[in-house]
């Protein structure tokens, strides 16, 4: 099945939710948006290239079905594993468990991230850039449902 968008979306100022289950490289007009994440096979999401002009770019990310295959999120340019070109070490994470109230932080940017295997419905990742770094924070179900990466 191909990325397909879900709804309609004028009365929400311009955004949409948009399923995803195969590779997309997301782009300006793509703000605002949530994307619901179908994990049941390993694809990857690049995040846009980083300028002053998309500063206040964001986007939500949620598990809507939890497949149990990883999801790469990285950086403009990037391979799945990360790398060293393009927008590389520009992503900063930070997660939050649902259950015991555990917080894991990664030190120092990264390529991006990994919406691991494990995930569950519902666990979500906030995605937002000042133009020059992105900051992801990931609200899960458990703490190791998703990592940074960093090649």
């Amino acid at each position: 099945m191909a990325n397909t968008k879900l709804g309609n979306h004028p009365s929400w100022a311009g955004q949409s939710v948009e399923k995803l289950d195969s590779t997309k490289q997301l782009g300006r007009s793509d703000s605002g948006k949530v994307f619901m994440l179908d994990n049941t096979s390993a694809f990857t999401i690049n995040l846009p290239k980083l300028s002053a002009s998309i500063a206040g770019w964001n986007c939500k990310m949620i598990v809507q079905v939890d497949g149990g295959a990883d999801i790469s999120v990285v950086a403009y340019g990037l391979p799945a594993a990360g790398g060293t070109t393009e927008d590389a070490e520009t992503v900063r994470y930070l997660e939050h468990s649902f259950v015991g109230g555990e917080t894991g932080t990664v030190a120092g940017s990264k390529d991006g991230f990994t919406i691991a295997a494990a995930t569950t419905v519902s666990d979500q990742f906030e995605i937002f850039t000042d133009g020059t770094t992105w900051y992801v924070t990931a609200f899960m179900h458990q703490v190791g449902h998703g990592a940074a990466i960093d090649s």
